[in-house]
Parts: C-alpha cells; structure tokens; sequence
C-alpha cells in the first residue's frame, strides 16, 4: 500500500510535529523526487527549500552508485556526521522522508521508530 499524497499533503505536518516532538529529534521533512518540499516540521528555522533539493540530490547521486555496483534501489541512507545524523528513506512513489537527529542520538532507536512512522504513514489512507 502507498502513500496517499493528498492526504499526506494536508495532514503531513501535524503528523510529522507528532513524530519531531516524540522522539526530541530536530526536525524532517517529506519531498518529491524533484527536490520540491511537500511538508516538513523543524524545531528551528531551517531552510526546508534547501534541504528538500539537497535530498532529491543525495538520493539521485546514491541510486546511480547502487545501479553501477549492483545493488538494487535505496531503502533508506543513513549519514553519521559531527553535530549528528540524517536519516533519508525512500517512500515510494517519488518521494523521500529526511530525518534530522542531534549529535549522539541513539541511531538504532531513531531506525526503528522511522520504520513505524513510515508504516503509519502507509497505513493511514
């Protein structure tokens, strides 16, 4: 089952403050595979245009890489940086899912609650 984009669209920011708020993260977003945001909520100002484009290339840069080394298509990718991680996963349908997390945020939590978020998402048409 996908995602229904209409509803997601009106509904999307609410669900995804719910979701920011649960786990103390700093903020995600929902964009196309375009780099266009289609919903987001961040605990401080970020620059959503920006990083939605930033995801569409991220993801666009990997799925080239996974098709030359043969390793299918994105499930989701994880980036461990300095001041903390972001969580890209694939939801079908061209459009992406991009968690922010702080620095030492536990990154097997963050997954699994990300799995039931989506699974919520999924399930909610």
């Amino acid at each position: 089952m996908g995602i229904d984009v209409v509803k997601l669209t009106a509904e999307g920011k609410e669900k995804l403050k719910e979701f920011v708020e649960r786990l103390n993260i700093r903020g995600a977003l929902i964009a196309t595979a375009e780099g266009l945001e289609m919903v987001s909520y961040f605990k401080e100002s970020e620059d959503a245009d920006t990083i939605a484009a930033d995801t569409a290339t991220i993801l666009m840069s990997i799925q080239s890489f996974l098709e030359e080394v043969g390793r299918g298509k994105i499930r989701e990718i994880i980036i461990n940086a300095e001041h903390g991680s972001v969580i890209i996963k694939d939801l079908g349908d061209g459009i992406s899912l991009a968690v922010i997390a702080p620095e030492n945020y536990t990154l097997g939590s963050l997954l699994v609650s990300l799995r039931k978020f989506v699974e919520e998402l999924k399930g909610s048409n």
